[in-house]
């Protein structure tokens, strides 16, 4: 059903950003990833599931 994949895709894209955007931050502290590589590496993840959000669900 549109319902269950719509629910699983937006579970896999809450997972994904939660964890890159916490690796981003733990790298940050860290001294690993100077502020403006975090910030465009952020954006390319937000625009990368925004890309994967428009996709047909039923392929």
């Amino acid at each position: 059903m549109i319902a269950d994949g719509l629910l699983k895709r937006t579970q896999a894209n809450y997972r994904f950003v939660i964890g890159f955007n916490a690796g981003l931050m733990a790298l940050g502290v860290a001294g690993v990833l100077p502020p403006a590589m975090s910030a465009l590496l952020h954006n390319l993840s937000t625009l990368g599931i925004r890309l994967h959000s428009i996709t047909n669900l039923l392929e």
